[in-house]
């Protein structure tokens, strides 16, 4: 990484930092992004060098930085021993270790904006992927998406649910999580107890041989 390369991420982690301030009392638009770049002491429209796409560009990078917050956080814990701990605890992290609840709420109302949608699928999948990743998952096949896919849905339900919770430390939202990963293991159990049958034992197809 060149000098160039090093300061503007120095530069990209700092306005990040700003950005999450400024969202305690204000949702996303073009004047937060405009006072964030002013609160630094940079020049009107910079962030346009660092993040040429605009402000999609912006939230979904902030929500890479966030993932890669998690991430340091759960380095600095001990790893549970079960995975589906070590997604809870994950889960834990990304929804309420790593932003307050203000910010956290800031950024659902963005994604709740039609031409958001698809961006917000994107960086939630791409947490999921992250903390699969950090759970030790190595698959390649369909289990990949289908293991992504269930705890997308965990994701999204948790966080949700812990708009509403006011539990001490979040308990509510803990146990949440928890009940909903059992669940999901629940399913992925049955779907793999289920034995495809043969194509000689289904009667129409004995006609085709």
């Amino acid at each position: 990484m060149s000098d160039v390369e090093k300061k503007q991420q120095v530069i990209r982690i700092n306005f990040f930092k700003e950005l999450l301030k400024l969202l305690e009392t204000a949702s996303w638009s073009e004047d937060l992004i405009n006072l964030a770049e002013s609160n630094m002491g940079l020049d009107t429209g910079y962030r346009h060098i660092i993040f040429p796409s605009g402000t999609q560009e912006i939230v979904s990078s902030l929500e890479g930085w966030l993932d890669s917050q998690m991430l340091e956080k759960l380095l600095e814990l001990d790893k549970p021993k079960k995975i589906r701990d070590q997604i809870a605890l994950a889960l834990e992290i990304r929804i309420f270790g790593v932003i307050t609840k203000k910010v956290a709420m800031r950024f659902f109302g963005y994604y709740l904006v039609p031409t958001n949608i698809i961006s917000g699928t994107e960086v939630a999948c791409r947490s999921c992927d992250i903390i699969w990743k950090y759970a030790g998952d190595k698959s390649s096949d369909f289990n990949y998406y289908t293991k992504r896919g269930l705890l997308l849905s965990v994701y999204a339900a948790a966080q949700v649910f812990y708009f509403g919770d006011n539990s001490e430390n979040h308990k509510d939202t803990k146990d949440f999580i928890k009940n909903a990963l059992d669940n999901i293991i629940n399913i992925a159990s049955f779907k793999n107890n289920i034995k495809m049958p043969k194509i000689e034992d289904i009667p129409i197809a004995r006609l085709f041989s």
